[in-house]
C-alpha cells in the first residue's frame, strides 16, 4: 500500500499507511506546521489518498474540508458511529427477536 507522505517545501513532514495513522500525524502536525496539513487538504490530496486505500466513506466526509482541526473533528465523527455499528454487529444480535424465557 502506498503510504501518504505530508510534505512542506520538499521535506517530508510526516507518513500514513492507514486511516489511524492519518489522524495520528495530523494531530500532530496540527501542532507542528498545521499550514502542510492544510495545504494537503485543500489541494484534495488526503481525500484522493482516502479513496485510493478504500476509505471512502472518510474521504466522502472530508470533501470540501480545508483545515485540520475541522478534518479531525470530522474523521472523529466517523469513529464514533463505525464504533456503535461494530458493537452491534458483536452483540450477537442478527435481526430476529430474542425469545424470552418466562
Amino acid at each position: 500500500m502506498e503510504p501518504f507522505y505530508f510534505k512542506s517545501y520538499g521535506a517530508v513532514k510526516g507518513e500514513a499507511r492507514n486511516l489511524d495513522e492519518l489522524k495520528k500525524e495530523m494531530t500532530r502536525l496540527e501542532s507542528e506546521d498545521p499550514g502542510c496539513v492544510n495545504w494537503h487538504l485543500s489541494q484534495g490530496h488526503v481525500v484522493q489518498w482516502l479513496n485510493f486505500i478504500g476509505e471512502k466513506s472518510a474521504a466522502e466526509r472530508l470533501v470540501g474540508v480545508t483545515e485540520v482541526g475541522r478534518a479531525l473533528s470530522v474523521l472523529s465523527q466517523g469513529d464514533s458511529h463505525r464504533m456503535g455499528r461494530g458493537k452491534a454487529a458483536g452483540s450477537g444480535h442478527r435481526g430476529r427477536p430474542k425469545k424470552i424465557q418466562q
